[in-house]
């Protein structure tokens, strides 16, 4: 299993420009580029849309770790609620995090809503995601379920119902705004079952002129839900810097 200790997400890891360029594609959602190198020093592949970050994964045995600190931070939602066992994602990228709890928790299953078709073709054959089908059965089981389109279109259109829905959907570094609106949370929250939790990544500082979305948020998501907290996921960053913080309401 990967050993690391926790570093600044945005400016140490792995340099954008290092790595052989495996892909490149340009799409109606910019620019996909899947290169391998070195993340904190560690064998990787890096999932990159309009020079962002996406996602990545380790290599091996290790395809089915968590790679980033806010994919790491996730697992909170697990702890809280440990029986959970009917998840939902939007945002499927490189399939982190989906990867993980199916490889981990025999027992869990997870619906995921990506818009890219692109992105779930991506994810199959550079990311391992059809070796997760090879090892775990993971579709065929219908233990993991991906769902092409819209997550505002998929939340209005369905009726099922979640033990925790998580929200990673961005397009390049901007959050999907539909799932992020008040109609979006309201819609979201009709899905959850009772005592169900909500998680939502949202990049954002925590002092200083960039902490205006975090404010926003919480204030959006008190409204809605009775219990809502916050945490950085990588607590070295400094707080005017731009980093990952994870919502979580209930």
């Amino acid at each position: 299993m990967i050993q690391y200790t926790a570093m600044n997400l945005f400016n140490k890891g792995m340099n954008k420009k290092q790595g052989k360029v495996l892909c490149t594609f340009n799409t109606e959602y910019g620019e996909f580029v899947v290169r391998n190198g070195l993340y904190r020093g560690i064998p990787a592949r890096l999932y990159e849309v309009n020079g962002t970050r996406e996602s990545a994964t380790f290599f091996d045995e290790d395809k089915n770790e968590l790679v980033f600190d806010y994919m790491r931070a996730l697992c909170r939602l697990i702890d809280m609620a440990p029986a959970a066992e009917k998840f939902l994602m939007f945002g499927g990228a490189g399939f982190q995090f989906p990867k993980y709890l199916i490889a981990h928790y025999p027992y869990k299953k997870m619906d995921v809503v990506e818009i890219n078709p692109l992105a779930v073709e991506i994810a199959r054959k550079y990311f391992y995601l059809d070796e997760l089908e090879k090892d775990f059965r993971a579709e065929s089981s219908g233990r993991l379920r991906i769902f092409i389109g819209d997550g505002m279109d998929y939340l209005e259109s369905s009726t099922e119902k979640y033990d925790c829905i998580i929200n990673d959907a961005y397009h390049s570094d901007i959050p999907d705004k539909g799932l992020t609106s008040p109609k979006g949370i309201s819609l979201i929250k009709e899905h959850l079952n009772p005592g169900g939790l909500y998680g939502f990544n949202l990049i954002t500082s925590i002092k200083g002129e960039g902490s205006m979305p975090l404010f926003l948020t919480e204030k959006n998501l008190k409204y809605q839900f009775d219990g809502v907290y916050y945490f950085r996921c990588s607590p070295d960053v400094q707080p005017e810097s731009m980093q990952n913080v994870l919502f979580i309401a209930k």
